[in-house]
């Protein structure tokens, strides 16, 4: 084969110019010519490799050809290539009609050339269509024939095809003149017909065109050659059709995936565009409003439901904001959110639900936290104090309960910590979360690390079923860990890491469970003389340590002590059913000059005490002081050798053995006098009840 020169040079440039748009994935291109220069032969090889997502996605793809031959040419390249694609033979008007039925059909993707493309685009509403494009090759190619058959060339075509090609003519040696057809012509055939008059009248005797301009040219009895399309430009529409196949339908499983989440969504959701026109309004909002989603989509907001006033809040709301709206007898709670696409307002989304269906929900979760025992009952109002130490104490905690950091709180037995670490968890942004309380001395040191991080099932004997710790039962909550001193350096470790990782692992597990929880923790022990004698790891006392609370001593705030009395009294008269006056002053005197080593919940014990007992409607000083006495020294004061007790019961103690044994032996009586009641019998003794498992246990 010869090289190309002079003009041939500028031939092959101009092709290899329009090839470089083929979007495809591999293109070779050999071009030859004969010796003679009187036949041009192409050979283009086309390999075009689906990536693996293509081949998942299903997608139907239509080509609609105005003539035979070419539909027989795009059925042979879909053979070739393995596609199978639905072909329909149609000109203008009847391929429009074909395109209609087939977008009715699902179709995906119509494939056309020319004005019978234009027809489609014209008819069809959400149905993409993809254009056969004329590539250099298919231009030159007719227009290297037709030049030996005639001396004046015009080439009728529909814009933007037309566009940029009148200098082949001068590149090519031909006479040649370019006429341009408007899109909206293709149904108007008087101006196509008007143009092609116009050609003959200016003395060119062949016409080189589409279909529909060969055709008119022909009953005009001009000479015409149809520009034909190669297999490469078929191919080329092919791939752009599968491309805009597969993004369509990528696009409707995105589409009908949020239509699924949004129609399944327990609230009603509303949707307006810039306009203040409804685009969404899924079947809870139906409910809500009573309106039917199809009657309201596409008209005003204002026009359907004014009482919103949603159209003002397009461009006011910058963003989500929170309204009660009153529809008929509804109250409607919403939360209302801007939509912004590169900083521009272009709508506003309305989530929203019935006031009664929000609280019904509040009081399902609180009954669910209740029956589990993770509710904290206990607000900053519950604390009764009104010295100026108890007042310094609470606006702390208050300060501790607007950030996250863990919570250390020391305080004396029965100064209330679980009663500030409920107020401080129901202060916090964790409020409607679990509060998990804990006491770490409450259970055996074998017990503790599973009830603490959980267990699989099978992890240890009698782990029949898998459990859940308490760190994940507080998960997005509150643990609260009472007496964390009495816990081993073993169980430390794995404490340790768990605040450190946010992470938990159950025993006999290999997972890990992320957790969010605030931890506070609470001791009456010096855990730095702990951490000095070595047992308290360092390590963990600064983890917990972040943020400390001391909480003072009764005998440090006895001005409290009258209020508290006063309290207690109003708590015990409800429950017990007794009608008991608040004490005078000399009473108050007395109380309050005890020191009450076991604060607060002994003062409670005590005024119990004084409710049951007293015969009248007021509390005589005579038991006021007995009780103070019996509340003095060892657990055995204030009983008798015979083992009475200042009332009916009695209890059996031999005095003859050593103090700890006589200690235990009248506990484990009054356990049993109190059927197995642990709590009952700390209250009866004067102790707490942490106090109390860990004599028995001792």
């Amino acid at each position: 084969m010869k090289l190309l020169k002079g003009r041939g040079l500028l031939f092959l440039g101009l092709f290899l110019f329009y090839s470089q748009e083929l979007s495809i994935r591999v293109v070779c291109i050999i071009i030859g010519l004969n010796q003679n220069y009187r036949k041009l032969t192409n050979i283009i090889i086309i390999s075009h490799i689906l990536g693996e997502e293509g081949l998942r996605l299903k997608y139907s793809i239509a080509f609609i050809s105005p003539y035979k031959k070419l539909a027989d040419l795009f059925a042979e390249l879909a053979n070739e290539v393995g596609k199978k694609i639905e072909i329909e033979i149609g000109d203008l008007e009847i391929g429009a009609r074909k395109a209609l039925e087939l977008e009715a059909k699902g179709c995906d993707v119509v494939i056309s050339r020319g004005g019978t493309s234009i027809a489609i685009k014209k008819e069809v509403t959400d149905l993409p269509v993809v254009d056969v494009p004329v590539s250099g090759f298919d231009l030159i190619r007719v227009l290297y024939y037709v030049r030996r058959e005639a001396d004046k060339i015009a080439l009728v075509g529909f814009e933007p095809f037309t566009h940029g090609i009148e200098g082949l003519g001068e590149i090519m040696g031909i006479n040649l003149k370019v006429f341009t057809l408007k899109e909206e012509w293709y149904e108007d055939t008087a101006k196509i017909k008007s143009v092609l008059q116009g050609v003959k009248a200016e003395g060119y005797n062949f016409v080189v065109g589409d279909n529909i301009s060969v055709r008119m040219a022909k009953e005009l009895g001009l000479e015409t050659h149809l520009i034909k399309s190669g297999k490469e430009s078929l191919h080329r529409a092919l791939i752009e059709a599968e491309n805009i196949a597969r993004t369509r339908r990528r696009e409707m499983e995105k589409t009908n995936r949020i239509k699924s989440i949004i129609d399944s969504a327990h609230e009603g959701i509303i949707s307006i565009n810039k306009d203040g026109r409804i685009d969404i309004f899924n079947p809870r909002a139906e409910i809500l409003f009573n309106k039917k989603a199809d009657k309201v989509i596409g008209r005003e907001i204002n026009d359907v439901l004014p009482e919103l006033k949603l159209t003002k809040m397009i461009k006011m709301v910058d963003k989500p904001r929170e309204e009660i709206w009153t529809v008929g007898k509804k109250k409607i709670a919403a939360n209302v959110t801007p939509i912004r696409v590169a900083e521009e307002h272009i709508g506003v989304v309305a989530t929203c639900q019935e006031v009664s269906g929000v609280q019904k929900m509040e009081q399902k979760i609180r009954k669910e936290l209740y029956l589990k025992g993770y509710v904290a009952e206990n607000t900053f109002d519950n604390i009764i104090g009104q010295t100026e130490t108890i007042k310094e104490t609470i606006i702390e905690a208050q300060d501790y309960a607007r950030i996250d950091s863990p919570l250390l709180i020391f305080g004396e037995t029965g100064t209330g910590k679980e009663l500030f670490a409920q107020a401080v968890h129901n202060a916090s942004f964790r409020h409607n979360k679990p509060f998990v309380a804990f006491n770490c001395a409450a259970i055996p040191e074998n017990l503790l690390e599973s009830e603490l991080f959980g267990y699989v099932a099978g992890a240890f004997t009698g782990a029949a079923k898998g459990k859940a710790g308490l760190f994940e039962q507080a998960h997005e909550g509150t643990i609260f860990l009472d007496e964390i001193g009495e816990i081993s350096l073993d169980i430390q470790v794995r404490l340790l890491r768990v605040l450190q990782e946010r992470k938990v692992r159950r025993i006999g597990d290999d997972k890990i469970t992320p957790v969010d929880v605030r931890i506070i923790v609470a001791t009456n022990k010096d855990l730095y003389q702990l951490v000095e004698k070595g047992d308290f790891r360092k390590d963990l006392f600064y983890r917990i340590n972040v943020l400390n609370l001391n909480i003072p001593p009764l005998r440090q705030r006895r001005n409290d002590i009258p209020l508290l009395v006063d309290y207690f009294i109003a708590e015990f008269n409800s429950r017990l059913k007794r009608v008991i006056k608040n004490p005078g002053p000399e009473i108050m005197k007395i109380l309050s000059n005890y020191d009450w080593p076991g604060n607060v919940r002994q003062l409670e014990n005590a005024v119990e005490r004084l409710v049951v007992r007293a015969k009248g409607k007021e509390i005589p000083r005579r038991l006021v002081k007995e009780t103070i006495s019996s509340l003095e020294g060892s657990p055995t004061k204030g009983i008798k050798a015979d083992g009475k007790l200042n009332g009916k019961n009695k209890i059996s103690l031999s005095l003859g053995k050593p103090l700890s044994e006589m200690e235990k032996e009248i506990i484990d009586q009054v356990v049993r006098a109190e059927g197995g009641n642990k709590s009952a019998a700390a209250k009866r003794l004067g102790i707490g009840r942490t106090t109390l498992w860990r004599k028995l246990d001792g």
